[in-house]
């Protein structure tokens, strides 16, 4: 590819904007290490979750580092697959728009916003109103149309007994872990005990 090309990612929790990033390095990390380059705290990510590698025509391919509830790429588990524009990957509560834009500081044809990142890998990337817009469209549209099944489909999971059936500590559990960690071990006890 005669142009540079720069990734750019968008990460969000249960649907709410955390950060982006913007990146022209060849692996970029994600997961619960401190020391990833995309750093997730939260207990259903994996310390390494999945990583992404640059490869030929400069866009990158997923790689799932043996993660322990997987990653998902436009809603189909993946171990190792090409990330396109406008994919979204998810993992854990969270939720990884990708795009890809020419690098405008090796071309110099377009001169920086104020307030947008200088380039940095760690910097964050300030939208424009139409760039958030134009985002949270193909997100929608990704939502409300998910991408066709694979030829080779996983077993479905048994469907989860009624409500009412359900013991009360497994649901209190299942609550305290939907919380978040913010809630902790001593709260999770004492949903368990009550």
């Amino acid at each position: 590819m005669s142009d540079p090309v720069v990734i750019k990612l968008r990460l969000a929790l249960m649907g709410r904007p955390v950060r982006n990033y913007r990146f022209d390095k060849p692996s970029i990390t994600i997961g619960r290490d401190p020391e990833s380059d995309v750093y997730v705290d939260n207990p259903g990510v994996s310390r390494e979750h999945f990583r992404l590698e640059r490869i030929e025509g400069g866009e990158y391919q997923i790689v799932d580092l043996g993660s322990a509830n997987g990653t998902f790429l436009n809603d189909q588990m993946v171990h190792t697959a090409p990330a396109h524009n406008n994919d979204v990957v998810r993992f854990g509560k969270y939720t990884l728009w990708i795009g890809y834009e020419q690098d405008r500081r090796a071309t110099g044809a377009e001169p920086r916003r104020p307030g947008s990142s200088g380039g940095g890998e760690q910097n964050t990337v300030v939208l424009s109103r139409s760039e958030l817009g134009n985002l949270l469209e193909v997100a929608r549209e990704k939502e409300q149309h998910p991408a066709s099944p694979p030829s080779v489909m996983m077993p479905a999971p048994a469907p989860a007994p009624p409500a009412a059936a359900r013991p009360a500590p497994i649901a209190a559990v299942v609550i305290a872990f939907l919380l978040g960690a913010g809630l902790g071990a001593g709260a999770v006890w004492l949903l368990m005990h009550r």
